[in-house]
């Protein structure tokens, strides 16, 4: 499990130091540095796993994510729990070669806010592995669809414990009614899924871009050692929905899985701070990050803590406040 991430010279960052708990929300105004934070872990996987060039594809080269400010190459470190549980180090400076002080940075499953909406098809291949886009999906729940999820999980209109009445019953609880089938052609390398007997295109975009979320927060669960990056959960759904799904990763997160989600949503937001004041110790497990640019665009973070009763120990100008900004205007005579 990671626990936290310096990144020093590295696109908007300077020099900070972010706290990774079970459950870290990243939050802040657009290019503001969240998504640089999710790119620099999956730069660390990379390194780990031995990759000649662990920078991301399309994102650019060492000089193009070099901060201006900095002289020296940027540098990416994460301290993480390793497999005999000791602190483990992993270091990446740019252009140079990664180290270790241990083995066994956790794997990183990551999906992207640029996921697959409704498709008539879905690519798939022979790994049972979540693609960041959310291709090989309906492989993963084919292959774990009689896989026992940890009780935590099991969702009270659930039929069983498996992944399948579960993953059934958490679509059900963000869009009440729905009926899911997955269809896979292995002859082809691909996918199909029907929701209420309807192909994906006929039904809304909430259903096919919060399926590989629910998929991965299972996975998440299932998959030792794993680290669930998720951009946007919230996409194209309802207020009710957004809550929903907090609580499923909350839960997930109880059922032992890490994960660090960026979002703008105020009610999944809010739905992790309804979990933490039901459940008690719940919000020690949670990290808020809230980013900002100063005068100069550098990234500053703000961590303000997660108390008891779901309240904040400090609520930084900006986060999630919009809604009583507009009310007050509403107000207004």
């Amino acid at each position: 499990m990671i626990k936290e991430i310096t990144i020093k010279g590295f696109k908007s960052f300077f020099d900070e130091t972010i706290r990774i708990a079970p459950l870290t929300v990243l939050t802040g105004l657009n290019s503001s540095g969240k998504s640089t934070v999710i790119q620099a872990i999956r730069i660390l996987e990379n390194v780990s796993n031995g990759n000649s060039n662990p920078l991301l594809e399309g994102h650019g080269s060492i000089e193009e994510l070099q901060n201006q400010y900095l002289k020296a190459p940027f540098s990416l470190e994460a301290l993480y729990d390793s497999p005999d549980g000791m602190n483990a180090m992993i270091r990446y400076s740019a252009g140079g070669q990664g180290s270790f002080t241990n083995d066994g940075y956790p794997n990183i499953m990551y999906v992207s806010a640029d996921r697959f909406g409704p498709r008539t098809s879905i690519p798939i291949s022979s790994d049972y592995k979540l693609g960041e886009r959310g291709e090989n999906v309906l492989n993963c729940i084919d292959h774990y669809w009689d896989t026992l999820l940890n009780p935590i999980l099991v969702h009270e209109n659930s039929q069983g414990e498996t992944f399948e009445f579960n993953l059934v019953a958490w679509l059900g609880a963000i869009s009440p009614g729905v009926r899911f089938k997955s269809h896979i052609l292995k002859a082809t390398d691909s996918s199909y899924s029907l929701f209420n007997d309807h192909r994906a295109k006929n039904v809304g975009f909430g259903l096919s871009y919060t399926l590989p979320i629910i998929v991965a927060l299972f996975l998440g669960t299932i998959e030792k050692d794993t680290t669930v990056l998720i951009e946007n959960p919230e996409a194209h759904l309802h207020p009710k929905g957004q809550t929903e799904l907090a609580r499923l990763i909350c839960l997930a997160v109880e059922a032992g899985a890490q994960i660090i989600v960026e979002t703008h949503s105020d009610h999944l937001f809010d739905g992790i701070r309804i979990f933490a004041k039901q459940h008690k110790g719940f919000a020690q497990k949670v990290c808020l990050n809230w980013f900002e640019l100063d005068e100069e665009k550098l990234t500053t973070v703000e961590s303000p803590k997660l108390q008891q009763d779901g309240r904040l120990s400090e609520w930084p100008t900006g986060l999630f406040d919009q809604f009583g900004i507009n009310a007050s205007e509403l107000l207004k005579p």
